[in-house]
């Protein structure tokens, strides 16, 4: 399966290649809610809407794509599009501006009008 997700810059590509380190940690630190698994989104749409509707932040944001089997964990935020991949590949997409204007966009509707994942969703869809 392929998914997006956003990490830092910062963070070696390679690194979610590695099985010792294909865990997701809540932003909570919650150490009962470590998850086995890369957190993605099957799009770039799904991915845009749960980012604007959890906060995602990066320092230096990058978008990668990575591909794998799906893991047998369940993801904490599935509603809101989350997937677990087992990445054995991963590649940055490096034309994301256009994403990232759309996740501005996204954010300031979530907080100005209250629009919940679903709305964001199709908003982003819609410009993706």
């Amino acid at each position: 399966m392929i998914g997006y997700r956003m990490q830092d810059k910062n963070r070696d590509i390679n690194d979610l290649l590695d099985p010792e380190q294909q865990y997701s940690f809540p932003m909570d630190n919650d150490d009962e809610m470590v998850r086995h698994g890369v957190s993605a989104c099957e799009t770039l749409a799904e991915l845009a809407a749960y980012i604007a509707c959890y906060a995602i932040q990066a320092g230096d944001p990058i978008i990668v794509e990575v591909e794998g089997p799906v893991s047998d964990d369940e993801p904490c935020d599935a509603d809101a599009g989350e997937i677990l991949l087992l990445p054995t590949r991963a590649e940055q997409v490096t034309d994301d501006d256009a994403f990232f204007a759309l996740v501005s966009d996204l954010v300031d509707l979530r907080w100005e009008q209250g629009l919940e994942y679903r709305d964001l969703l199709e908003i982003a869809e819609d410009r993706i």
